[in-house]
């Protein structure tokens, strides 16, 4: 809600164009900037568009009538001109000493001070807390409001100068501050919601900013809630899936006690908050969320009946609608992932970030292309007994990992484990535990090398040459090892046609896989993911799936025949295997599907014997399944946006 619309408020109508959309929950403004409700709280400006009525009272009761939670929103960022007359100790500085105006003649205020604390913040809590039954508190803009202090305000609060310490300090005094805040809440209510809006991968900039560490953060909010869907305009066309790896990414930044990730999907297009996402591209984003056990915040800025664009009921409704039919198979439902995809923690500095990112997204776009089921493990959370959770590994790189990790990736190898190892920071020194497990003779130096030829008697079905890209390290691979593909000593460049070389095979290996008591490591010389990245080739996508997946497809315990711009995602209910599609097939954005079909999906060790199919906009319908030597075999007819198959035992 606008301040604005305060005024002449229709709460009833509020209320029934939100149940119209099928919404769960509310988050409805509350204070901060302004109190939407009869404050007492000093400093706490009344908007003068409510003038004698208490609009969060009246909202609660008529949303309570309807089934209809209430979360209270709060801003605590940004205060009047006023209070920095009265209170300059609450607002933040820029480094040069000044006071930071925002939008509306507002200034940053610091979590610092006393605004964000016990003389304003938590006085406003805790006053909600004593007088409405709200179900739960949405914080807007959290963290500090620069990516560095002035000198100042370092020396008044002990600040770290050195950049990997300072960075960490804001980490933990932001979820210090979440903590706390937390604590008051629930001390009230113990089932209340809390959550703030913080970064996703695609925006990692926001979010070092900030002070965001979604791990930390994790043990503050019940639930983890990122922004999503809103990409720059060259990672728009280069990456579909920003909303899936959001998704994936919160569930494995999340605590044991965190609830379920949220993904807040602006409907706005990019920067621009009142034009409109294309109604298809933005339920592409919803039903990536629901496909990864994900919920959805969809923020309007503003009364449905005062949107600019008459389309935005109808781009939220459909997928609110989808995901309440769909509810009693999305609750309690355990991932299944034999894959794991190791990722960077968020804390390492030993890789230029931004290399880092363009390896991980490669991978990432790579696995869900070839429809893979995997999930995401960050690095430093790699435990003991992994052989009991996954059956292969992907890790971009053993650089960064510290001996316990590499210990217990060296026992999930000997326990019968796959390690795909891909060697992204191939100018820095390989682990010497890992150098040892994988034999040969190594050399902690890399070059450039133009192409990789495959050694066809080692893979069956190798593609290449391939062209590579970025630093290959020098590895002659033992000799009991199957070597995929030789680097070769032809150059690449323009050539004279005349005068083009001949491709020669050279002795370095750089992709060969060898045997490990019960288990296998696969190596690759370079970093994969980026070439992926930076080329989308077929055959890069090719070569990391028979590493992941070596030989028939009786390995996999999922198979279909669906393109590549279909994403698939399965679970275990208590009932049975649920199979989530999303469709990407379309121009990008999408402004219409294409639909595809008829997509078969074989799913390994289910006896399916009712199969139910839910698709948006359509009517459940069974679907005819086969059961064959330990499969289960079903064809959807035809895929639209997004389906979700039900296999009951």
């Amino acid at each position: 809600m606008r301040e604005a619309e305060a005024d002449n408020f229709d709460v009833k109508r509020f209320i029934a164009d939100c149940k119209s959309l099928h919404a769960e929950a509310i988050v409805f403004s509350t204070g901060g900037i302004y109190a939407f409700y009869q404050t007492q709280v000093p400093h706490h400006l009344k908007s003068p568009h409510i003038k004698d009525r208490d609009l969060l009272k009246e909202v609660i009761e008529e949303a309570k009538a309807n089934g209809i939670r209430i979360i209270a929103r709060f801003d605590f960022s940004k205060a009047r001109p006023d209070l920095f007359e009265r209170h300059p100790e609450w607002f933040s500085l820029g480094v040069d000493g000044k006071r930071q105006q925002r939008r509306g003649g507002l200034y940053q205020t610091t979590m610092l001070g006393g605004y964000q604390n016990e003389e304003f913040a938590i006085p406003a809590l805790r006053e909600i807390l004593s007088r409405y039954e709200v179900d739960g508190f949405h914080l807007n803009a959290p963290g500090f409001g620069a990516a560095a202090f002035d000198e100042a305000t370092i020396r008044k609060h002990d600040i770290p100068t050195a950049e990997d310490a300072q960075r960490r300090w804001r980490q933990e005094r932001l979820a210090d501050q979440m903590k706390k805040y937390r604590q008051i809440i629930q001390q009230h209510n113990p089932e209340a919601l809390f959550m703030a809006e913080i970064n996703s991968p695609e925006s990692p900039g926001w979010g070092a900013s900030r002070g965001f560490n979604h791990e930390l953060l994790a043990e503050g909010y019940t639930n983890l809630l990122s922004t999503a869907g809103r990409p720059d305009d060259e990672d728009l066309y280069r990456f579909r899936w920003w909303v899936g790896l959001t998704a994936d990414w919160s569930h494995a930044s999340k605590s044991e006690d965190s609830g379920l990730p949220l993904i807040n999907l602006k409907v706005g297009h990019h920067k621009g908050k009142l034009s409109l996402k294309p109604v298809e591209e933005y339920a592409f984003y919803c039903y990536q969320a629901l496909a990864r056990n994900a919920g959805i915040k969809a923020p309007t800025y503003g009364l449905l009946g005062n949107m600019p664009d008459p389309r935005t009921p109808s781009m939220i409704a459909e997928a609110f609608r989808f995901m309440e039919r769909c509810e009693p198979y999305l609750t309690s439902a355990e991932r299944i992932a034999p894959v794991a995809l190791i990722w960077p923690a968020q804390e390492d500095t030993t890789t230029d970030g931004a290399s880092w990112r363009d390896e991980m997204l490669g991978l990432y776009r790579a696995m869900v292309c070839r429809h893979i089921l995997f999930e995401i493990v960050l690095a430093h959370r790699i435990g003991e007994n992994l052989e009991q959770r996954y059956d292969t590994i992907v890790l971009a790189s053993a650089t960064a990992l510290d001996a316990s990790h590499i210990a217990s990736l060296i026992a999930f190898v000997k326990a019968g484990g796959r390690l795909v190892l891909i060697d992204a920071a191939s100018d820095k020194p390989m682990p010497a535990a890992f150098a040892r497990l994988l034999g040969g003779q190594w050399q902690q130096k890399s070059r450039r090398t133009a192409y990789a030829v495959p050694q066809r008697s080692a893979q069956s079905a190798l593609p290449g040459p391939i062209m590579l890209s970025g630093a290959i390290r020098q590895v002659v691979a033992p000799l009991d090892s199957r070597i995929w593909y030789y680097s070769s000593p032809t150059p690449g460049g323009s050539h004279i046609p005349e005068l083009f070389p001949v491709l020669e095979k050279g002795d370095g290996a750089v992709l060969y896989s060898t045997r490990v008591e019960e288990g296998e490591v696969v190596y690759f010389a370079g970093g994969l993911g980026t070439m992926m990245w930076n080329n989308d080739l077929p055959d890069y996508s090719t070569i990391l799936e028979k590493m992941i997946y070596p030989g028939s497809y009786e390995q996999r315990p999922l198979t279909t025949d669906a393109p590549e711009t279909v994403n698939v995602t399965a679970y275990r209910i208590q009932s049975g295997t649920t199979v989530h599609l999303v469709n990407a097939t379309g121009k990008t954005p999408l402004d219409r599907v294409v639909p595809v079909g008829p997509v078969q999906i074989r799913l390994k060790g289910t006896n399916g014997k009712t199969v139910r199919w839910f698709a948006p906009g359509d009517e459940p319908e069974l679907l005819e399944s086969r059961f064959r030597s330990g499969y289960t075999e079903v064809t959807i007819p035809r895929l639209k946006a997004s389906g979700l198959i039900v296999v009951e035992d």
